[in-house]
């Protein structure tokens, strides 16, 4: 019986790491568009995208591209879009921890042709923490944030500084709130 037991036990830990790697496939063809797009995973951080799509009215193409790889000290992404009419977009991006925080950097360009530079990095102390980030572009600054936050006799002091183009609109990452129900609850009636 125990060896009965030791089987299964011991194929999950020999196939454990062969089971976080694949690939996986998804191919579209309806009457507008037909294409693939294929994900890749090694298990060790190296996740690759590649898809591609023809628009069957014209023969035109897009396509999708997007490596991230994790290192030593944090991870390396790119990516690179195409839309059908042959425009592209794409981005390099590096994240290293350090001893306490983190740097990251990287670059990227629009559809427009306009250049973005990136910077950042995060430090914690004893009692504090700092957070900086910059972004260029075409060589101008156009967006530069640095929040400290530090607790001083047990109370908690944040600052916050910004400046911003008014024609640059950094991403937000928050998501909005969603509501976990939306019907409303109907109530047992006592009887």
């Amino acid at each position: 019986m125990k060896k009965i037991m030791l089987y299964p036990l011991a194929a999950l830990l020999i196939g454990g790491p062969a089971l976080a790697q694949g690939s996986k496939t998804v191919t579209v063809d309806n009457n507008r568009i037909s294409g693939t797009k294929t994900i890749t995973r090694d298990g060790a951080g190296t996740v690759v995208v590649d898809g591609d799509v023809t628009r069957k009215s014209d023969g035109a193409t897009a396509s999708h591209d997007y490596n991230r790889t994790r290192t030593e000290t944090g991870w390396t992404a790119s990516g690179q879009q195409t839309d059908f009419k042959g425009r592209s977009r794409g981005f390099d991006y590096q994240r290293d921890r350090t001893e306490n925080g983190f740097e990251a950097s990287g670059s990227g360009y629009n559809r427009r042709g306009d250049q973005y530079d990136y910077s950042a990095y995060g430090t914690r102390g004893e009692n504090s923490r700092e957070r900086g980030r910059t972004v260029s572009r075409n060589g101008d600054v156009v967006y530069d944030r640095l929040d400290n936050a530090s607790r001083v006799d047990g109370k908690i002091v944040r600052n916050t500084q910004v400046t911003r183009d008014p024609s640059f609109r950094p991403k937000k990452r928050v998501k909005p709130l969603r509501v976990k129900n939306p019907k409303p609850r109907r109530f047992r009636r006592d009887r």
